[in-house]
């Protein structure tokens, strides 16, 4: 039985690093064996959470249109948190024993190693490539900074036009 690649992360927003370590996740598994979970789909809106878990599926769907993609909520302990996507992963058929969980970095996939599951870091931050943050793409909004090193075409200029249309909301907030 081939492994199912698991990529979970809150992508808010969703960037270059973030799409560096989902095409080698395809590389490795192919679009039929691989699921992005997006997190904190329950997150309530601010800054770190400028985006809505639609918004951002939106974003990664017009690059990976392929991939199956689902919410996890945030949850109050990391116990609580890896039971609910334990959850998701059964109710999708999915023994979490079959599992390899990617990341960006080890930071990505602490909840993971520690729980002692497989896993395969997609070292983004080894030198080959830019340094890339979701903090720092959302600096790069608020300041009009350019971002076409950080963010993919594709879904640039939504996710500009998207966030002055927000920005304008949280600043009144």
């Amino acid at each position: 039985m081939k492994k199912l690649a698991v990529y979970v992360g809150r992508f808010n927003p969703f960037h270059n690093g973030h799409a560096a370590v989902v095409g080698e996740m395809l590389k490795k598994h192919g679009a039929k064996n691989s699921l992005l979970v997006i997190g904190s789909s329950n997150a309530a809106f601010s800054l770190r959470h400028f985006f809505t878990y639609h918004e951002r599926k939106q974003f990664i769907q017009k690059l990976f249109p392929d991939v199956k993609l689902v919410g996890l909520p945030d949850y109050h302990n990391d116990k609580e948190w890896l039971s609910a996507l334990d959850d998701i992963l059964r109710v999708a058929g999915i023994d979490p024993r079959h599992v390899t969980f990617f990341g960006g970095c080890q930071e990505d996939i602490r909840f993971f190693l520690d729980d002692g599951r497989d896993c395969t870091i997609f070292n983004r931050f080894d030198g080959t490539s830019l340094k890339t943050s979701a903090t720092e793409v959302r600096d790069a909004l608020i300041a009009g900074r350019p971002l076409e090193h950080l963010v993919d075409p594709t879904i640039l200029q939504e996710m500009q036009e998207l966030f002055k249309q927000k920005w304008e909301k949280f600043k009144k907030i």
